[in-house]
């Protein structure tokens, strides 16, 4: 059971079960808690044993479900030291840190510097319309007043 420290719970449904709780901080209810203390453990247990395993083996030697080993995994909460590997989220290579194997995060980055260049495109654009649109006002402005001053 975990304590809590004179928190007020706040009345939400179980992101896992669907079933209401008082939420005073972990996010789940205390049956799905346990569970998922009783998953870490487990896979520990198996990461001790066999220290170059995948995610794959994990998943098929524990019953445990694919998106809590991976998630586990991916927040770096093994205590084994050995290397555990597991499909890169873009395209299934075989990684043993992070979410995308260097070739995906190469196109992340890469993509991410091109929004970033189309950004200051689009922002220096809007600026040279604005200047040209304040010019136009400026000139027809003096315009009207000479027009004013003509008598026309």
């Amino acid at each position: 059971m975990l304590k809590t420290q004179n928190r007020k719970g706040v009345l939400r449904n179980c992101p896992i079960c669907e079933k209401l709780f008082t939420d005073t901080g972990i996010g789940v209810c205390q049956k799905c808690y346990d569970k998922m203390r009783d998953y870490e453990n487990q896979i520990n247990d198996f990461v001790k044993e066999h220290p170059h395993c995948t995610v794959k083996d994990i998943v098929r030697q524990t019953k445990i479900p694919l998106k809590f080993a991976t998630n586990m995994i991916n927040k770096g909460q093994f205590i084994a030291g050995g290397k555990i590997t597991y499909p890169c989220s873009r395209c299934g290579k075989a990684i043993t840190s992070g979410l995308y194997c260097g070739s995906c995060m190469a196109l992340v980055h890469e993509a991410t510097a091109n929004a970033k260049r189309l950004e200051l495109e689009r922002k220096a654009k809007e600026e040279q319309e604005r200047i040209k649109k304040k010019y136009a006002e400026k000139k027809s402005s003096g315009m009207n007043i000479l027009k004013i001053l003509r008598g026309k």
